[in-house]
Formats: C-alpha cells, sequence, structure tokens
C-alpha cells in the first residue's frame, strides 16, 4: 500500500488555499503558546519543511535566497517527491504552481518502490503572497481503494512560510481638470494619475471625490512600484463653481495607508468657441474602423483662427483650422481599433481680440471587443423575375439567405428592407445559414436591397447587406379593342297555336300511295327490259339491211348493163359521175355502144348471182334466225314476269284497300261512339 509523507503544513483538497500566516496570534494567548509557536517558525526556517510521521511519500522543499522580502521578487524553488513506501504508485504524480497550472518541467512520472523525482526552478513571489506570508506548491497523486479496486486523484499542498520586510510605500498622486473653465452643461473631467515610486506593490486603492464631482468612489487593483494608473471622473458644470477634493487610501506590505488631495475648483464661464466631439459605435474587434467626428461652433462675433486639436492618445489630430463667426465648422477622423481607450480631443485657438482659447470635448470611450466574439454575417438575396408588368403592384419573390461567419452563435437576427422588417430570426449557429422567402409587392423599379441586422458584444446595432436586384418595369401589351356590346331586341313572342289532329282518313291514303309506288316500279322494270330487247333487235335487222344495201345501187340510179371498172362489181358509180365521164372522151363511148349486147348480158348475169348470195347464205341465215329466237324466248319471258308481278300489285291494291276501308269504318265507328 502507498503512503505520503508530506513535509509543511497541508489542505484537505487540490486548489483549497488556506491562510496561515502568523498561524493565528491574539493578544490574548499565553506565553507558552508564542514560545512554542516561535520555536515552529525557527524550525520551517532552518529545516523548510516538517515532517508528517507515518507518510511513506517523502517531499522536501527549499528556497536556496532566503525567506524574507522587501517586495515582490522571483526566487529559486527546489522541490524532492520521492516514495518511501514498498509499493509503486497506480498512476502519474504531477507538480502544480501556486497558481495551479502544472510543472512542466516535472513531468508526470509513476514513482516506483523508493524512487524520487527533483525539481529546481523560478517562482515570482506576488504581493499577495507577501502579505499571507505563504508560498504553496501542489502535488496530485493517485490513490486506489482497497474495497471497489478503483483509483482516485487527490492533492496535497506543501507551503514555504515566508516573512514580509518591505519598505514603506511611496505614491506620486496628480490631479488635472478638463477643461479648467467650463460653461452650463459642459462635460468636465477630473483626472487623477497616481505612479507607484517605492519599491513596495500597493493595492486596492480607492479614490473619494467630492459628492459634487462623482457619488461614487473610484478604485485602481494594484499599482506594481514604477508603475502609473489613471482614474477619470467626469461631472456636468452647471451655473457655479466645481470644488474637486479627494482621499486616496490604499494598501501596501499589509497595511492601510491614506493620502490627502487638497481641494482645487473648476471655473464656471461663458466661451463662444464650443467643442463637441462623438463616435459613430461603441468600439468594435481589432482592426474595425470608428469615425470620430468633432463639431467646432462659434458662437461669437469673431472668427477663431489656428485651431489646433490634439488628444493625449492620438496626438495631433487637427491643425490650422478657422472657424468664422456664427459658424459651424465639422472634422471628421477614423480611428482604428486597437485598444479600448478614451478620447478627450483639447481644442486651441486664437479670438480675434488676440487673446488665446483652450477648451475640450468630453470624452469618448472606445471599447475594443473580444475578436473571438465578433459578429460577421453574409446575406444573399434573390428574385423570381427580372421584370415587371404592373406598377404600382407587381410582385416578385425574393428569397434571403444569411449566413453566419462569426465564431459563436449569433441572436436577434432582423432581416430588412429599407426599414421594414421582413423578417426576424431568434438565433443561428456559427457556419450555419437560415433563409426565409417572402412575396413583395413593388411600388417602382429599380435596384433592391436587403439587410440584417444584429446586436454585438457592445450590445449596438451592426448591419450587413446583401447584394443589390435589378428590377425593370416592362409595359404589357395593350388588349385588343373590345366590340361593343349591343343588346339585341327582345324576342317577339308568338303563341305557338295547339296543332291540330291530323284527319283519320291520311294515313291510310298515304300507305295507298306508297303500294301504288311500288306496283308502278314493278310494271316499269319489265317495260325498261322489252325497250332494251327491242333495241337489240332493231340493230340486228339494221345490221343485215347494211349487209343487204352493199350489193344495191348507192346512188340516184345504177346501170346494170355496164360493166364495173377494175373488176369490183361491189363498185357503184353516180350517174352525175358517169355523166362526167360521158364528156371526157367520145371515142371511148363509141366503143361502149359497140359492146351493149354484151355487156348487158353480163349485167344480167351479176345481178342474179348478188340476189342468190344475198338471201341464199345458209351461215348467215342460221346466225340470224338463231339471233331472233334468242330474242323471242326473253321477250315471252319478261312478259310472263311483267305479267306475274301486276297480278301480284294488283292483290296487294286489293288488300291495302280493303285494310284501309276497314280502318276508316272503324274510325267512324269511334267517332260516332265518343259522340254518344
Amino acid at each position: 500500500m502507498s503512503c505520503i509523507r508530506l513535509y509543511g503544513n497541508s489542505a484537505d483538497a487540490f486548489g483549497q488555499r488556506k491562510e496561515e500566516g502568523a498561524f493565528g496570534l491574539r493578544d490574548n494567548m499565553s506565553k507558552r503558546f508564542l514560545l512554542v509557536l516561535a520555536l515552529g517558525l525557527v524550525l520551517t526556517l532552518l529545516f523548510a519543511v516538517s515532517a508528517t510521521a507515518g507518510s511513506l511519500l517523502e517531499c522536501k522543499g527549499e528556497l536556496p535566497g532566503g525567506y524574507t522580502f522587501t517586495g515582490p521578487e522571483e526566487v529559486t524553488v527546489s522541490i524532492d517527491v520521492r516514495n518511501a513506501g514498498d509499493e509503486d504508485f497506480p498512476g502519474p504524480v504531477e507538480l502544480y504552481y501556486p497558481d495551479l497550472t502544472q510543472v512542466e518541467e516535472f513531468g508526470s512520472p509513476t514513482l516506483a518502490a523508493g524512487s524520487n523525482r527533483n525539481w529546481e526552478g523560478k517562482w515570482k513571489v506576488t504581493q499577495k503572497e507577501l502579505e499571507e506570508g505563504v508560498i504553496a506548491f501542489y502535488v496530485r497523486y493517485p490513490v486506489k481503494d482497497e474495497k471497489s479496486g478503483e483509483l482516485t486523484t487527490k492533492a496535497k499542498k506543501l507551503s514555504f512560510k515566508i516573512s514580509y520586510a518591505g519598505a514603506e510605500p511611496e505614491l506620486d498622486i496628480r490631479r488635472s481638470f478638463l477643461p479648467a473653465v467650463a460653461q452650463k452643461n459642459q462635460e468636465v473631467s477630473v483626472i487623477y494619475e497616481i505612479s507607484n515610486t517605492g519599491a513596495a506593490e500597493v493595492s486596492n486603492v480607492t479614490i473619494k471625490e467630492n459628492s459634487a464631482i462623482a457619488a461614487t468612489a473610484g478604485a485602481i487593483k494594484s499599482i506594481a512600484p514604477g508603475e502609473t494608473k489613471k482614474f477619470v471622473f467626469t461631472a456636468k458644470m452647471g451655473t457655479k463653481d466645481l470644488t474637486s477634493e479627494a482621499t486616496v487610501t490604499y494598501k501596501a506590505g499589509g497595511k492601510n495607508y491614506s493620502s490627502k488631495v487638497e481641494a482645487d475648483t473648476i471655473k464656471y464661464g461663458t466661451m463662444d468657441l464650443t467643442a463637441t466631439l462623438s463616435a459613430d459605435k461603441k468600439g468594435g474587434a481589432p482592426g474595425d474602423t470608428v469615425k470620430l467626428t468633432l463639431k467646432l461652433k462659434n458662437s461669437g462675433k469673431g472668427d477663431y483662427t489656428n485651431v489646433n486639436v490634439t488628444d493625449e492618445t492620438l496626438g495631433e489630430v487637427f491643425s490650422g483650422e478657422t472657424v468664422k463667426a456664427g459658424e459651424t465648422v465639422t472634422l471628421e477622423k477614423d480611428l482604428i481599433v486597437t485598444e479600448t481607450t478614451d478620447l478627450q480631443f483639447i481644442v486651441k485657438a486664437d479670438g480675434a481680440d488676440g487673446n488665446a482659447l483652450e477648451t475640450a470635448t468630453g470624452r469618448v470611450h472606445v471599447v475594443a471587443t473580444d475578436p473571438t466574439k465578433q459578429v460577421v454575417l453574409s446575406v444573399e438575396a434573390s428574385a423570381d423575375r427580372s421584370q415587371v408588368y404592373k406598377i404600382p403592384g407587381g410582385v416578385v419573390r425574393f428569397t434571403i439567405t444569411v449566413r453566419n461567419e462569426s465564431a459563436v452563435e449569433v441572436r436577434g437576427i432582423s432581416v430588412k428592407a429599407v426599414e421594414r422588417e421582413v423578417y426576424l430570426f431568434d438565433a443561428i449557429p456559427s457556419g450555419e445559414s437560415r433563409s426565409v422567402t417572402r412575396d413583395m409587392e413593388i411600388s417602382m423599379a429599380g435596384n433592391f436591397q436587403f439587410t440584417a441586422n444584429a446586436k454585438d458584444e457592445l450590445g449596438q446595432t451592426v448591419t450587413f447587406a446583401s447584394n443589390t436586384i435589378p428590377i425593370a418595369y416592362a409595359p404589357p401589351t395593350p388588349e385588343p379593342t373590345e366590340a361593343p356590346l349591343v343588346t339585341p331586341p327582345a324576342p317577339a313572342t308568338y303563341t305557338i297555336p295547339a296543332p291540330t289532329k291530323e284527319p283519320d282518313w291520311i294515313e291510310p291514303t298515304e300507305r295507298i300511295a306508297g303500294v301504288a309506288w311500288l306496283v308502278l316500279l314493278l310494271i316499269a322494270l319489265p317495260l325498261c327490259i322489252l325497250l332494251v330487247i327491242g333495241a337489240v333487235r332493231r340493230g340486228i335487222r339494221k345490221s343485215q339491211s347494211n349487209k343487204a344495201m352493199d350489193h344495191l345501187e348507192g346512188a340516184n340510179y345504177r346501170d346494170y348493163s355496164v360493166a364495173p371498172r377494175r373488176g369490183k362489181r361491189n363498185e357503184i358509180v353516180s350517174g352525175e359521175e358517169e355523166r362526167r365521164e360521158e364528156t371526157a372522151g367520145e371515142a371511148e363511148t363509141a366503143e361502149t355502144q359497140q359492146a351493149a349486147p354484151a355487156g348487158e348480158e353480163q349485167s344480167s348475169d351479176l345481178m342474179a348471182e348478188t340476189l342468190k348470195r344475198l338471201y341464199d347464205d345458209p351461215a348467215e341465215n342460221t346466225e340470224t334466225a338463231e339471233t331472233a329466237g334468242a330474242a323471242e324466248e326473253i321477250a315471252e319471258e319478261v312478259k310472263e314476269t311483267a305479267e306475274e308481278a301486276a297480278e301480284a300489285a294488283a292483290e296487294s291494291v286489293q288488300a291495302e284497300t280493303e285494310n284501309v276501308a276497314q280502318s276508316m269504318q272503324e274510325a267512324t265507328r269511334r267517332r260516332r261512339t265518343g259522340r254518344k
């Protein structure tokens, strides 16, 4: 089992500091207790630490430079940690400075049984340690529970008792007024500059001013030797002088001190030249720009020339300016933020009467914020169209996307169009985006832009603009002129007579007419067939007649006593042609007359032969007879068909007539019955 032996006083928990200086000395303690206490202090100074019996973790330490100090200074510290038990530690052993930062040079050793680790380093003794009289280092080590077997970490404090023999503190307190003369409602600054010119650090500095200047006291935490710190009170000038008087209290070497600042007066007065300083924002992250605006107003009758403006931090700001009578001059300057600072411009000028004037502005506090908490947003906008056809009244759908480029979450992001809020995002985490879509009615064409507004660390509004979106106006195409609406005249109303019932005889008559048409159609069909047959027969007879005419005279007469020319029997020559031929040659006529007896005989033979051929040709006669017989058979069949159709039609007409007569009788009977 590992045990701990710790030299010096200890604490029950890691990081818990217990004030130990002077061991609770009291005036009513007995002399014996004081003697024992003095002996203990001597042993501490000799051995630096005391031993606790029964512990097996041995820790030794010393301050080689001594244990008495006159002020804060850097000392050498030597510490030795040893495992005096018979078991190894189950985890690492670590050493920590008094400010609870780990001593890296010591490492994290797992001390085996009988092993040790040494460390020697530097530590700067603070004013608080001097006042408390102790320097405390810490050792953290692992402990294993015997029942559960779990590892837990515990810590002990290793203390070095020291004494403080510091010199008396020395402070230089300076007070100034700016401006020294002020008019009504002008801001006045009462500036205290306190320098520590001694060797001892002072702390808990408190400045209690006159109630006319400030109702609450000013405070400075500490001032190291050689250091100067400033505190400023501000007040409004009334209509009478202000009196400044203060008491400064502080602590050094465990003692309390105080100093008195004598009373002084800030004069009330009037001046023609006034100066006002303002800033466009409270501050920003390092690198941001703050615009400073200085207004110089001359309410007098003379000009102020050679106006020079200076600041304690910025140095010369403006120079050589002129402010004419009754005018106000505005001067601007950009300030790059580097650190938190207070600005107060001092204005000096030459009056028209030759007298110099000095005044000052109020103080402007510019804060340098943490750059990791800076608000950075990007805004992107888009539209569903680039032109509208109606102004006003055109509707455009805009989509605005806001992205948080900051390292922290930004809350309360307001999206605006001009000064009208479109949407409010409750929060956007770092690196994320949010979008909103809105239908907006625009009143004019132009460029549209949106902004995202949020509060920064200082509570001031920061604005980020989107891209611009051009929306044009396109006049709509005119609609064609519509034809005027003509109201038609009211339609004339006529009384439609009730339909008259048709006579009963009309329906039977229509049926008789239909039957008659059918009968006529049946009669006309055979007649058409007979006409066709007749036409065929006439054609055949005409053909036979034409064949017979080919052997007959074709002119007015035929001279059968003369033989046909060129041996063609069927050639027919008209008498007109013969007469022309007779006049052509008388000699030939004479010869013809001489041969007349023989020619007449020849003509008679030719005529007989032609008639015989015409009527005695068996093939032609047979064909003609067959054609005529077929035509007669067809005619007989058509005739029979026509007769049968006529008989059927007559029977139908008679039957229909009887039906009509019966219908008429029935109708007459119904009418008579209805009359009764």
